[in-house]
């Protein structure tokens, strides 16, 4: 009897809590959280059925509502100020919750695979770069605020993320997204507002694993019966199972853009890639209600992969450069001379970072004056000589290394073979005159196209030239 009196208390003590339970918000509402600036902010949560939430927010004192539904779901739509801060926010169902020091300024989401996901402390045995100056510098006076999803997949689309919004210390820093690190910290020291860094990778994902089921199924080559399983040996090349544990719980959250770090994975079938890129690029400005939503993309580094001397992934960072002549408001941060050989995760972070950066601030952010993008190929002639000119577009305020050789290119005659070009640059212009003596009316021209293979052509501003290949009509 005593047992069953137990019982019966212990559910009437659960129901009870249940009733009375405060507001639970997203996961990504939180302490210490960016909101974007001077935008229309979507706060959302749980609590109980058809109840009225209230929201204030320190900065206008403005009191607004909304009504649950049946299922305890509500939004709350608010307008943010100009940059500034820390501020607090009450939300209310009859009992308080309060978040404390936030701040409004600039919020980028960051996303990829491993070059995405590889920390300021590296992986073992593959560092980072001076990373160690880095996370030591790391400061919350700065207002870099930083949030990492963990790692999580799933068949449907999920309404929350695990992760938790910190200030910037050398503790969170060293344990933060390297790329993403130095992206925000050139933004933020640049735009001196506080920036929000939201950082969702995870290790040899696909791109399609980051696309949700609808958008892929315009893709008749991609298995999507694979969903009916429950388990997954590799959920990061499985379609759309990291889209809905990572990306879906975020939908409807404002952003200024996106940076991203992948294609290593898909780098096989650079056609397909080119399509699922720009149906990717589509979807997720869908997702942050912003159809014209910044994205700034990386180059996948040099690498030898089966063959540094094939050009397979030369191929595959060509249709990334397509993609960026062809899409709107995206940018390529170039790694021609950012490769490592032997490894996939070159240690050079940082001038990535700041690559994604330059575009950013010149092109979201109108700050002229920036050079955002190395010398890539405009045209090319043959000359009396049978050498051939090549002309770049951003080199016009000169192309280094002058009066040195340029080394990287290749030339090739009407059989198609190969054979390494010199290459000097004429006369300050953004012009380089290649050519091989062996080679009577060379036919084609190729600047670092390969796997692996090393240049040393850049801009005034040290920024590489993109790699290309191209033939003589």
């Amino acid at each position: 009897m005593n047992r069953k009196l137990t019982i019966i208390a212990l559910g009437f003590f659960i129901t009870t809590c249940s009733l009375d339970a405060k507001v639970k918000l997203a996961t990504i509402f939180s302490d210490n959280m960016v909101l974007q600036q001077q935008s229309k902010n979507k706060i959302w949560g749980q609590a109980n059925a058809n109840t009225t939430i209230y929201l204030t927010a320190s900065w206008d004192n403005k009191k607004h509502s909304a009504k649950s539904d049946s299922k305890g779901y509500f939004s709350i739509e608010i307008i943010t100020p100009d940059a500034g801060g820390p501020y607090t926010m009450e939300i209310s169902d009859g009992e308080k919750l309060n978040l404390n020091n936030i701040l409004i300024g600039e919020v980028w989401l960051c996303s990829g695979q491993s070059n995405m996901e590889m920390p300021l402390k590296g992986f073992r045995g593959q560092p980072i770069a001076n990373s160690q100056c880095k996370i030591i510098g790391a400061s919350p006076t700065q207002n870099l605020r930083l949030f990492t999803v963990k790692r999580a997949y799933n068949t449907s689309p999920q309404s929350d993320v695990e992760g938790l919004w910190s200030q910037s210390v050398p503790q969170t820093a060293r344990e933060f997204s390297a790329t993403a690190y130095y992206f925000g910290d050139l933004l933020q020291k640049t735009l001196n507002v506080p920036l929000g860094l939201i950082h969702s990778s995870w290790s040899a994902s696909k791109i399609e694993a980051w696309m949700s089921k609808e958008t892929l199924s315009h893709f008749s080559e991609i298995d999507m019966s694979v969903l009916k399983n429950t388990e997954f040996e590799y959920p990061a090349s499985t379609p759309s199972v990291l889209y809905n544990a990572m990306i879906n719980p975020l939908t409807g959250l404002s952003i200024r853009g996106v940076i991203w770090y992948q294609g290593e994975s898909n780098s096989a079938n650079p056609k397909q890639y080119k399509k699922m890129f720009a149906a990717w690029a589509e979807q997720w400005r869908t997702n942050f209600n912003n159809p014209q939503m910044p994205i700034y993309y990386t180059e996948i580094a040099p690498f030898q992969s089966s063959d540094k001397n094939a050009i397979n992934l030369a191929i595959f960072r060509e249709a990334q450069l397509e993609s960026m002549n062809e899409l709107q408001n995206v940018g390529m941060a170039a790694t021609t001379d950012l490769g490592h050989q032997y490894f996939i995760h070159p240690p050079f972070k940082q001038q990535v970072g700041e690559r994604l950066a330059y575009w950013a601030l010149s092109k979201t952010y109108k700050i002229e004056g920036i050079s955002y993008m190395g010398p890539s190929y405009k045209s090319l002639k043959l000359l009396e000589d049978n050498s051939i000119e090549v002309v770049f577009k951003h080199g016009e305020e000169g192309l280094i290394p002058e009066n040195e050789d340029v080394v990287g290119f290749e030339i090739a005659g009407a059989d198609g073979e190969f054979k390494p070009a010199k290459a000097t640059i004429i006369n300050g212009s953004s012009r380089v005159k290649v050519w091989n003596d062996e080679i009577y009316q060379p036919k084609e021209v190729r600047y670092c196209f390969r796997n692996y293979t090393e240049g040393n052509l850049y801009n005034n501003f040290g920024i590489p030239a993109i790699a290309f290949r191209a033939s003589i009509k």
